[in-house]
């Protein structure tokens, strides 16, 4: 899926870009580190770059890719070289100014990006992504914000950026340079701004990041709610094993719309051993969870729970290294069910919320997806060796908890407003089902 945000300067648009591919998954594909990229290039070779003829010659030369680290880090390379520091140099960003405007350049990046939009899920922003880039994107969004704003954006961004200038900056100045850009922006010849026919406009000016962000968010799961396909193996198993629940324990699935891609953490009430493949089996796509390590040693059942995103908890390694591996999985953009309890319920009814959640989205700053399942402790009470052959179980999605929500506040209080929250959610969400699980889940 390409999502492409388009606008003119000061609107948040590498900002918002970013926040959004990390929540979703997505590769945020930073323009201007490719055009930096090819600066450098430029400047390795010696060539001028107000020679324009010379600057077209070394297009042939250059490849350029992105390399996504584990932890969520992009770096970025010309051929074998890591450019990842070297292009963040002031005199390569002038350079890239000198030769973004020669059209053979652009038209040479374009293709890097469609090319490079062929093989992943990725967030594109510019002032070209959705009229000229990616014409056809699943989604395109352009950002807009009053002038005043976009100006007082970027003065208070120039102040962060050289708090030694502070004395000789002006903000009319700010606001006449930004609207002169505007204007140069929508004139030039070759892929001017504009808001592409089909692009959906938000305007920015009195919207947090995380509201615009939010909106995005919503837009997309709107739009499309195709997910990465199943692996053979998952997905042989996956509609197995939700054929099973569906015939002989009448699984009802509500919420689905709160769903989204990205990486996550699924919090579900633990009332039985059913629940990790009721939850499972509930999610559209692939996702992780954890098992005993003693499981892992059994033939056969280790290395197929292995290959259904299973990992091992160790006992002697303590919290440590399960918090690592969370962490690890939510970096790499993947869904993790967690049950935040702890431990399965004596009595079906909901226990206190361990400390782990919080700590796990203050670190990850992950989407925090609240589950409620009801009828497994019938199903299957822990006081039980085998579960029942039949019964009724029912699942609910409830509205996603973002840690912006949480951001800034102390850690302690963080952990509290968290564990409040999550409780308030599992609440609410047992009180519908509990009422008939009518009209749209809270």
């Amino acid at each position: 899926m390409i999502i492409a945000i388009d606008g003119p300067s000061g609107t948040g648009k590498s900002t918002v870009a970013k926040e959004v591919a990390r929540r979703l998954g997505f590769t945020f594909f930073d323009t201007g580190a490719m055009y930096r990229s090819f600066a450098w290039f430029i400047v390795q070779k010696k060539c001028d770059p107000a020679n324009e003829v010379e600057v077209v010659k070394s297009l042939s030369d250059f490849h350029y890719r992105i390399q996504n680290h584990p932890l969520g880090e992009r770096r970025y390379f010309v051929g074998e070289q890591e450019v990842t520091q070297a292009i963040r140099e002031a005199p390569i960003s002038h350079v890239a100014s000198q030769v973004a405007i020669y059209p053979q350049v652009r038209k040479s990046m374009v293709k890097i990006q469609r090319e490079f939009g062929k093989s992943a899920d990725a967030v594109f922003e510019g002032r070209d992504m959705g009229s000229v880039v990616f014409p056809n994107a699943e989604l395109k969004i352009f950002l807009t914000a009053r002038l005043e704003i976009r100006g007082e954006r970027r003065f208070q961004e120039l102040l962060k950026k050289f708090p030694d200038l502070a004395e000789s900056l002006d903000m009319e100045q700010v606001q006449k340079e930004i609207a002169k850009r505007d204007e140069t922006d929508q004139n030039r010849a070759v892929s001017p701004l504009k808001q592409a026919s089909d692009a959906i406009l938000i305007d920015t000016s009195d919207l947090t990041v995380s509201q615009v962000v939010s909106k995005i968010l919503h837009l997309s799961s709107e739009i499309t709610n195709c997910y990465p396909r199943k692996r053979f193996l998952y997905g042989f198993i996956y509609w197995l094993v939700r054929g099973y629940f569906k015939v002989f324990f009448r699984l009802k699935i509500h919420g689905l719309h709160h769903y989204r891609r990205g990486s996550g953490i699924i919090a579900a009430n633990h009332n039985s051993n059913l629940d990790p493949n009721v939850v499972s089996i509930s999610c559209p796509e692939e996702v992780h969870f954890l098992a005993k390590e003693s499981l892992f040693s059994i033939p056969l059942l280790g290395k197929l729970i292995r290959n259904l995103n299973s990992h091992p908890v160790f006992r002697g390694a303590g919290d440590t290294q399960t918090f690592k591996t969370i962490l690890q999985l939510l970096q790499q953009g993947y869904k993790v069910i967690l049950f935040p309890e702890g431990k399965r319920s004596f009595d079906g009814n909901l226990q206190p919320i361990e400390r782990g959640l919080s700590f796990l989205v203050q670190k990850s700053k992950a989407t925090i997806f609240p589950v409620y399942v009801q009828g497994t402790f019938e199903a299957w009470p822990r006081l039980k060796k085998f579960p029942k052959p039949f019964g009724k179980i029912i699942l609910a999605f409830g509205s996603p908890i973002e840690w912006e929500e949480f951001e800034g506040l102390e850690k302690k209080e963080a952990e509290k407003e968290i564990t409040e929250k999550m409780g308030r959610a599992w609440a609410a969400l047992k009180k519908w089902v509990e009422d008939g699980a009518q009209g749209t889940t809270p």
